[in-house]
This record gives C-alpha cells, sequence and structure tokens, in this order.
C-alpha cells in the first residue's frame, strides 16, 4: 500500500509538471499575447537573419554580388552577364549540396572556423575556372582572377564579421528556456554529460536552440542548471509532446543508465522526435569518439589516430611516390652497397626480418645485410651488453657487425631497401620505427599503443638522438609524433632526417 501511494504521488508530480500550475499557465496567456508574440517573432527574425549573413547565405550573396560587380566593371555584355550569374548560381547551389551528415537540429551552415571558409571557396574557384574553359567565355583574361581574389576578400570579411556577430550573440546571457529560439530540447540526464551538453547548446549561438528542461531516472525534487528546470522522470516524454513543441531529445545519460533508456527512444520513434545520443559514453583520456560506420552500419568508433580521409590519403600518395623516387635515386649507392657486401663476407645480400607492424601486424622487414650471416644465433651470447634500456637489444661496437656493415649502418644506407616495404604498403616515409614481434611482447599496455599507425623509416627518435636516447623517452617521442601528427611534421621530420644521415649519425 506505501509502495502504491508513493506512486501514484508521483504519478501526480508528473502530471503537474506536464499540466503545469495555475501561476505558470496563466503567465504563458500573458506571454502569448499580440504584443508578445509581434516581441519574440521580431527577436526571432532578427536572430536568424544575422546568423544567415554568418552562414552560407551570407556567403552565396556575396560571391554573387562580388561576380556581378567585377563583370559589370569589366563591360561584360548584358546576355553574357546573365549567363555567368546564372551559372554561378547554380555552381553555388551545387555546392552547398555536397554530402554531409544531417545536423540534429536545423541550423543555419554558420562558418564558425576558417576550414569553413577555404574549403568550399577552393572548390567555388575550382568549379569557376572550369566553366570559363568549358563554356568558352570570352571574357578579358583578367577578369577571372580579379574576381577570385576580390571573392576571397569579400568571404574574409563576411567571416570576420560572422565571427562578430557570433560573440555578440554569445555575449547575451543565455536564458535556458528562450520563448523565441527557434530549436526546443529536451536533455535526458542530470551528470556530467548533461551539463556539458547544456554548456555547449547554451555557448552556440548558432544553434538558435534552447533547452526547455532536463528528464532523469533516479533524481526527484527540485534541481536547476544554468536556470534550466529538472521537469521530472523520461516517462513525461510523451505527455510534454503533447503541449509544447520538441525538436530534438538528446541522451546525455551516464553509462549505468543506458540500459534505461530502451523505452526514451521507443517512446520519442512513436513521435516522431528526433533522438541524438552523445557518443563520450566512455570517460578517456586520449580517445575520441568519432562517427564511423562498418560495412555501411553507422557505429561510434574510439580512436586517437589521425582521421582525416583527405590527409591521410595524401600521405599515402607521398609514401608511394617517394618510395619510387627514393628507389631510383638511390639504385647506384644499393648497387654499390650489394657488391661490397657480398665481396667482403659470404651469405645473402639482404636480411629479411620479421616486424610488428600497424596493430601488431606481422610483415617482413628488408635491409642490407650488415652482420655476418650466423648473426642471430650469437645473440642470446651478448644480452648482457645491451647497452638500451627496455626490451630493445643495441650495442654500438656489436662484434656481429662487418666492416662494411658499419658503413652502410652509420649512414643508413642499409635501411634502404625498405623503400620496398613502402611500396607494398607496410610502411610508410614517416612513423614510429616498426619493432620485433618479441620486443612488442615485453611491452608494457601505454607502449603499445605505438603499433596504432603504420610504421616508418624515420620518425622524431631518428632525429632527435637516437641510441642516445633510453626506450621509455623513445616510446613517448613515437607517442608525441601519434598525438600530433599532420603532414606539416612529416615535412619537418623528412627534412631533418637528410642532414641527420648526411652526417652519419646513423645507427652503430
Amino acid at each position: 500500500m506505501q509502495a502504491e501511494a508513493t506512486s501514484d504521488r508521483r504519478r501526480n508530480n508528473w502530471k503537474a509538471v506536464i499540466d503545469g500550475p495555475p501561476e505558470r499557465a496563466g503567465t504563458t496567456r500573458r506571454h502569448t499575447g499580440k504584443r508578445g508574440n509581434t516581441g519574440m517573432n521580431a527577436s526571432r527574425h532578427r536572430r536568424r537573419l544575422l546568423l544567415a549573413l554568418a552562414g552560407n547565405p551570407g556567403a552565396h550573396s556575396g560571391a554573387l554580388l562580388s561576380l556581378a560587380a567585377v563583370l559589370m566593371a569589366a563591360g561584360t555584355p548584358i546576355p553574357l552577364f546573365i549567363e555567368i550569374i546564372l551559372v554561378a548560381q547554380v555552381l553555388r547551389l551545387l555546392l552547398g549540396l555536397e554530402h554531409r551528415s544531417r545536423p540534429v537540429l536545423e541550423i543555419p551552415q554558420v562558418r564558425k572556423y576558417f576550414r569553413q571558409l577555404v574549403g568550399p571557396e577552393v572548390k567555388f574557384s575550382v568549379m569557376v575556372l572550369a566553366a570559363t574553359y568549358l563554356l568558352n567565355w570570352p571574357l578579358v583574361r583578367t577578369v577571372v582572377p580579379i574576381y577570385l581574389i576580390s571573392n576571397l576578400a569579400v568571404q574574409m570579411g563576411l567571416f570576420g564579421i560572422g565571427r562578430l556577430i557570433l560573440r555578440r550573440l554569445a555575449a547575451v546571457p543565455p536564458l535556458g528556456c528562450r520563448p523565441e529560439a527557434h530549436n526546443r530540447v529536451l536533455i535526458v540526464g542530470t551528470g556530467q554529460r548533461a551539463k556539458a551538453v547544456a554548456d555547449l547548446i547554451l555557448s552556440s549561438p548558432e544553434l538558435d536552440a534552447s533547452i526547455d528542461g532536463f528528464l532523469d531516472f533516479s533524481r526527484k525534487g527540485f534541481w536547476r542548471y544554468r536556470d534550466i528546470p529538472l521537469l521530472g522522470h523520461p516517462d513525461l516524454l510523451t505527455g510534454l509532446a503533447g503541449r509544447t513543441q520538441i525538436d530534438a531529445v538528446v541522451l546525455a545519460v551516464e553509462p549505468e543508465e543506458m540500459p534505461q533508456t530502451a523505452p526514451v527512444l521507443a517512446a520519442a520513434e512513436r513521435l516522431g522526435v528526433t533522438v541524438s545520443l552523445m557518443p563520450d559514453l566512455y570517460r578517456t583520456s586520449i580517445a575520441r569518439a568519432v562517427p564511423s560506420s562498418l560495412n555501411g552500419t553507422p557505429t561510434v568508433a574510439y580512436r586517437r589516430v589521425p582521421e582525416s580521409l583527405a590527409a591521410l590519403g595524401l600521405k599515402h600518395f607521398v609514401d608511394k611516390v617517394g618510395a619510387v623516387v627514393g628507389l631510383i635515386l638511390a639504385s647506384p649507392i644499393m648497387i654499390a652497397a650489394a657488391a661490397a657486401i657480398k665481396l667482403e663476407t659470404p651469405g645473402p645480400i639482404f636480411f629479411k626480418q620479421m616486424r610488428s607492424g600497424a596493430n601488431g601486424r606481422p610483415f617482413p622487414l628488408y635491409k642490407f645485410r650488415t652482420m655476418t650471416a650466423d648473426a642471430e644465433r650469437h645473440k642470446d651470447s651478448l644480452k648482457n651488453l645491451n647497452e638500451m634500456s627496455g626490451p630493445v637489444f643495441k650495442i654500438k661496437q656489436d662484434p656481429r657487425v662487418t666492416r662494411v656493415g658499419r658503413l652502410l649502418r652509420k649512414y643508413s644506407i642499409d635501411e634502404i631497401p625498405q623503400f620496398i616495404n613502402v611500396l607494398r604498403g607496410e610502411m610508410s616515409l614517416v612513423g614510429p620505427r616498426p619493432p620485433l614481434p618479441s620486443e612488442v611482447a615485453r611491452y608494457e599496455p601505454w607502449q603499445r599503443r605505438k603499433l596504432s599507425v603504420k610504421p616508418g623509416l624515420t620518425c622524431i627518435w631518428q632525429v632527435s638522438g637516437r641510441n642516445q636516447i633510453d626506450f621509455e623517452d623513445w616510446m613517448r617521442l613515437d607517442l608525441e609524433y601519434i598525438d600530433n601528427w599532420s603532414l606539416w611534421l612529416d615535412a619537418r621530420i623528412l627534412a631533418k632526417t637528410i642532414p641527420t644521415v648526411l652526417k652519419g649519425d646513423g645507427a652503430s
């Protein structure tokens, strides 16, 4: 009986929240009068106009206006003027149709970051140049470059104005429930994730959204965060949808509450309301949650390795071209090295050894042989002379190394055959050096992260002291490379590798 009474009180509390107290209802009626509606509508329209100016509509208009100004200044005939403007209009519309995921909320595409300006405008410039050539427009030669420069200047100006607009809108103290907001959101959860979602929405004026309240599975009573109230249990969703606008429900619960969210998703599905699940279900210190797919099925992947397909594709292209160029340029040195190895000691010219590649995948690494043919059999007897900490085995004056081998190692000539590994896709020009499987077996968990990317011919370690750096610092340098990877970093490492090799700072 006591349990039933508690349940009844709980239902009545939820019903009161749904129906709203009389005072709140009266307030609502006062604010929904003609004058109140007029003020809210004016505020909403002014806000959306500013956001449109800061986003794609402003960029579109700016590009067409600057084009019209340049054509008029060049004295372009009216028929050609109209044709060019229409083609440019179509090109801008096609540019806006490029594939991108549909956002959770209906928002104008505000260019908040510089890359959102550069990428589209470079594409548009290429499209304009192609149209000029294919349609054979009889324009003065300077018209197109002048337009491209002026358009870039206009877009930069609009971008700066847009940033000022966003800063001005963000400076207005946000209210949790703004009646003039275009988008209305409910957040399921009241923990750190839910608060982070609220902070994100309230600090992003481009979303043009307000948070009507929180719903929570366990928290009861009076609770607010940034003036946004707790409305009650998520079971209220159906009732709330019947009396107010709901554009999206954000599930931002803690991991242990995830099993309870299935009814919320089912209710939202029946109502036709968008449900957004925050992907950071687990607190990670390194990996980031990113949208991905598994054979077409959407997933959330946790990764701390480079994500940009364009940058990775360019890196792959540079690897292939660099490997071919490297083999061609080094072919005379390779022929001389092969002859010297064969003349000094009996045995094969090349040394093949299994190494661990990306994610521990084994592959055969190729080098010029720098030791005697039976060197591997004597390794155990020399372990007490190892000069490196950790699982790595290195000796400066290794007795197994031949005279030719010392010269090849000094100038890293012994590693030239690894261009073959790069061509085969097992290695990259720049990346952590591939370890032996026996070394990987002795790695600590944090050290194994160096296997999260493809190994390379050179990395930060190779240009930072090599054998003078102990094993743990070596691992940290490899992880520093992974965490800060960029094409520019690769270029800097390659540039530093060349003088390092020429000075003879290779491994001894």
